[in-house]
């Protein structure tokens, strides 16, 4: 992880209320999920597993965001965190992507929790010996800001959700 991006995820986790990198659960489930949490929660998050477990997670800026954002991913492995030690091994690589239309954001937070329960050993035990993961929380990050009640009305929720289009609509 670059130095701003590490400046940025410190800053936000000193500055959010009871904000803490040990805990690795999200807004949503804090909130039975009935509210997902904005974009400085998926940095926090992204550090806090790349600190919480420095053997088996990568937090990586891959690019930004029309708006100037950092683009996220977390790479997830017991075996390789690289893509030269991955195609060394000859170990599957599995994309995942959260938030492509931030209007339907569940997917973020679905991820989160799935990493969390397999680098736990609640889910699959072992998979992660045999593949690498990597999981980028939100795609479309500008969108996600764009937080409203009503940005999908005849959705059930969360209560409030990003817009389902970029920053260039």
């Amino acid at each position: 992880m670059n130095f701003r991006l590490s400046l940025l995820a410190s800053l936000v986790i000193a500055l959010a209320p009871g904000g803490s990198a040990a805990t690795l659960t999200t807004h949503a489930e804090r909130t039975d999920f009935k509210q997902t949490g904005r974009y400085a929660e998926t940095i926090e998050l992204c550090t806090a597993f790349a600190q919480e477990y420095p053997d088996a997670v990568r937090c990586e800026e891959f690019g930004r965001s029309p708006e100037g954002r950092p683009l996220l991913s977390l790479i997830v492995s017991h075996a390789a965190l690289t893509p030269e030690s991955a195609h060394e091994q000859q170990l599957p690589v599995v994309l995942f992507q959260g938030g492509i239309h931030a209007g339907e954001i569940d997917g973020k937070d679905a991820g989160f929790l799935a990493l969390r329960q397999l680098l736990e050993g609640k889910a699959l035990p072992g998979a992660l010996d045999q593949l690498v993961l990597v999981f980028v929380p939100v795609f479309n990050v500008d969108g996600h800001e764009r937080f409203g009640a009503w940005n999908r009305p005849n959705q059930r929720g969360p209560e409030q959700m990003g817009w389902r289009t970029t920053a260039q609509n």
